[in-house]
């Protein structure tokens, strides 16, 4: 680590006793004094009592500061990340959503408003609730803040989320994230019943219970315990037409090579977040070729899922360029139409794709809401 500049921290001090502390991490002014600005609003609105007492205000400021000082991420100090219009509650058990999701939510939202749900004949033409499976779920951002945009859209028939992911501790964040934006107001209390989160393993699935059986007329149950969950959580029980259950399988897997978790991320990610929501296991599974990346493992089990239950679309966030051009050709090999997103930083981020009968290429129109995303 570069040796800190004395006079960038004589000037920090200047400005406040807590900065050079902030500072000591990220090595940029900017960022220290917006973390000290993020910690001083933290806690006028969490501890409003403190501002009677500045000595104890200023000791416990001094004591976020220090926590910070040692690369813990803000959102774990603060306890919440703003993912759009939701909060993400945010720990030790899940990844931080950045903020390459965030845009790639917001695309997707705002190209169903333009072009999918583009009038009411259209949204009651659906018939069935719009359906989204997001794999790789970690603490639950993208179906949270897919049930916000979704609500906001009064859907006719309604809409169904279900977040999958091996992960214990993520999932419990995911479930908390629920019902803390229930309790703020900005879902409602229906989404307890819209949005589920269940525990399975994408990679690995159990098999099932059923041994490939049919359960009550229940089509696709005993391939897996996922499989069957998924089945369970998705079908009504009045339905008949058992074709495509799935509108949009998203995933924002782990994508990252193992060098490259050493070599590119931060400090205070390798500390602070799990491993296992960056980096793919070193064991594959045996369906999955030797000649496949171990970073990029998780994209043809993810498509493995689509495949099964027929879904109009698959949506993937990736490490770039790269990246995307090896998912985009597996997804090609295996029969979808393809394209991609840029993030704001112009690198290919998403690869999106779409069964040609089902005329989703409009997932590749710009936004008509005046937002630009490439």
């Amino acid at each position: 680590m570069p040796r800190v500049c004395r006079w960038t921290t004589s000037y920090l001090r200047k400005k406040s006793p807590l900065l050079p502390l902030l500072y000591r991490d990220n090595r940029v002014p900017d960022l220290a004094e917006f973390d000290l600005r993020s910690l001083k609003d933290h806690i006028k609105e969490q501890y409003p009592d403190l501002k009677n007492h500045p000595i104890r205000q200023y000791k416990y400021l001094r004591s976020l500061c220090e926590r910070r000082a040692r690369a813990e991420p803000l959102d774990h100090i603060i306890g919440t990340t703003q993912f759009y219009d939701v909060e993400i509650l945010s720990g030790r058990g899940a990844l931080i959503p950045r903020s390459e999701t965030e845009s790639m939510v917001m695309r997707l939202c705002d190209s169903l408003k333009d072009y999918y749900f583009v009038n009411d004949k259209r949204r009651r033409n659906l018939g069935n609730n719009f359906r989204i499976l997001d794999l790789c779920t970690g603490a639950g951002p993208i179906s949270l803040l897919m049930a916000k945009q979704l609500y906001d859209l009064d859907l006719p028939y309604g809409f169904r989320i279900l977040g999958i992911d091996v992960s214990e501790p993520a999932l419990k964040l995911a479930k908390r994230s629920l019902e803390y934006n229930i309790r703020k107001g900005t879902l409602p209390k229906q989404a307890r019943k819209d949005v589920g989160f269940y525990q399975g393993d994408v990679l690995n699935p159990k098999p099932s219970m059923y041994g490939g059986g049919v359960d009550q007329g229940m089509q696709y149950l005993g391939k897996s315990e996922v499989h069957d969950e998924i089945k369970v959580f998705f079908v009504n029980e009045d339905q008949v037409d058992y074709g495509s259950l799935m509108d949009i399988v998203i995933a924002n897997p782990p994508y990252i090579s193992a060098d490259g978790y050493w070599e590119d991320t931060e400090r205070s990610v390798r500390l602070y977040e799990p491993e296992i929501a960056l980096v793919p296991p070193e064991k594959r599974p045996a369906n999955i070729p030797d000649d496949i990346p171990r970073e990029d493992i998780f994209y043809p089990a993810v498509e493995e899922f689509a495949a099964y239950f027929k879904s109009k679309a698959i949506i993937f966030e990736t490490g770039g360029d790269k990246q995307s051009a090896r998912v985009k050709a597996m997804l090609e090999s295996r029969g979808w139409e393809t394209g991609t997103w840029k993030d704001f930083r112009g690198i290919n981020r998403n690869v999106v794709g779409w069964r040609k009968e089902t005329g989703w290429n409009w997932l590749l129109l710009p936004s008509k809401n005046g937002m630009s995303y490439d």
